[in-house]
């Protein structure tokens, strides 16, 4: 953990002095100031801390419709640090795992924490499937000429592989089959074995899913909502420069930019991210294009991480603490 933490931080400095750079080679310190907006500075923290409660709702959700309960403290403490654990891991992928291991702890008779993170990433992809759905079927007259098919192409790309994602996760003996070939074919060195139980494990965990359409109903209305607000984070942002844009223009570039970053192969998908955020927000933000992305990664990124992290270590101690006093 320590040398991760020290190789997150090593990036992280980097990128952040980057776009420091950049904003103030396009403006000055006193212009700077005088362009921000309090209000909405003080509405994107109420932004951020909105979807950081519900997905603390959702965890706890997810819990009681395996039968099961959990005190809502209990489950913000576990998407914090599931949260912080994703942002210094690669692909995000230490997420899963901090909530498997720290739902264990917190409730030593509950046998289904993998089906809980599983549901809580399943969620996810669903969600992320309904939005590039969604901005398919609502028009789009505006979006013209290259950036415009960009634009549309990744969106077309995320209703791709959500879709495969989640046929894959129906068809459990197709995809083992798919993944010996590939392993075969490819001459892979990979433990098969984990594989083929952790594809067992999400195959169960959209059964689970559907099993219930109402509670499913609610579980996709509760992350819809919470992915809706996560994505006006950037959109709020631009209002707190006094940058004005077209809605639907900004929102569709945001979707699109939040996509690339769960591809990110970097911790957190750091430099990719702020990177991709700032290239495609140029023909909207212009020269504050810069600052716009260093906020959005402020409240999208780097605080929830901090308070995360602090979540996290508490929570190891509270474990560690009740270890020594047995």
């Amino acid at each position: 953990m320590e040398s991760t933490l020290r190789r997150v931080l090593l990036l992280s400095i980097f990128t952040f002095a980057f776009l420091i750079y950049l904003i103030f080679r396009n403006i000055s310190l006193g212009e700077l100031i005088q362009i921000l907006n309090p209000l909405w500075f003080l509405l994107l923290f109420l932004n951020m801390g909105i979807v950081i409660l519900l997905n603390g709702v959702k965890f706890k959700e997810i819990v009681q419709s395996l039968k099961s309960d959990i005190s809502y403290i209990d489950s913000l403490k576990i998407v914090l640090s599931s949260v912080f654990a994703s942002n210094i891991t690669p692909y995000y992928s230490g997420g899963l795992v901090t909530q498997v291991y720290l739902l264990k702890k917190i409730k030593s008779d509950f046998n289904s924490s993998t089906l809980v993170s599983i549901s809580y990433t399943i969620l996810s992809v669903i969600v992320s499937l309904i939005f590039a759905v969604m901005f398919f079927i609502l028009p789009h007259p505006f979006i013209k000429g290259i950036r415009g098919t960009f634009l549309l192409s990744i969106l077309a790309l995320a209703f791709l592989l959500s879709s495969l994602a989640l046929f894959l996760m129906a068809n459990p003996d197709k995809t083992k089959r798919l993944i010996n070939f590939i392993v075969r074919k490819m001459k892979l060195k990979v433990n098969e074995t984990q594989i083929v139980l952790e594809v067992d494990a999400f195959s169960e965990g959209l059964r689970f899913m559907l099993k219930s359409p109402l509670t499913l109903l609610k579980l996709v209305s509760i992350s819809f909502i919470s992915q809706l607000l996560y994505e006006m984070i950037g959109l709020t942002s631009l209002k707190a420069i006094g940058v004005n844009f077209n809605f639907y223009e900004a929102f569709i570039t945001q979707i699109a930019s939040n996509f690339i970053a769960t591809i990110g192969i970097t911790p957190g998908g750091m430099f990719i991210v702020e990177g991709s955020y700032l290239l495609l927000f140029i023909p909207i933000a212009h020269h504050l294009a810069p600052l716009q992305t260093f906020l959005f990664r402020m409240f999208s990124y780097y605080i929830p991480s901090i308070i995360g992290a602090i979540i996290f270590y508490r929570t190891l101690g509270t474990f560690y603490g009740e270890f020594l006093y047995k």
